[in-house]
């Protein structure tokens, strides 16, 4: 098996931030030294899936999602 993973596959789109968003973006990503899209990625990634009115509404269209460590074990 091999140490090094297969990136995520990308998907290009084209956003307009507004100036003060564009700017914060800039400034953030100087400080881990990574790209903007890298940057932005991680945060919306991260912002959308905490999002309480989004996960309710998914797990009312796709039933609940597993919860980490509480899978039922079959015997």
């Amino acid at each position: 098996m091999a140490i090094v993973k297969r990136p995520p596959e990308s998907v290009n789109r084209w956003l307009s931030l507004e100036k003060p968003v564009g700017e914060l973006l800039d400034g953030y990503r100087k400080f881990p030294d990574c790209a903007p899209d890298y940057v932005a990625n991680f945060a919306l990634g991260k912002t959308l899936a905490r999002d309480p009115e989004y996960r309710k509404r998914k797990a009312a269209k796709n039933g609940p999602e597993p919860v980490e460590g509480t899978a039922k074990r079959s015997r």
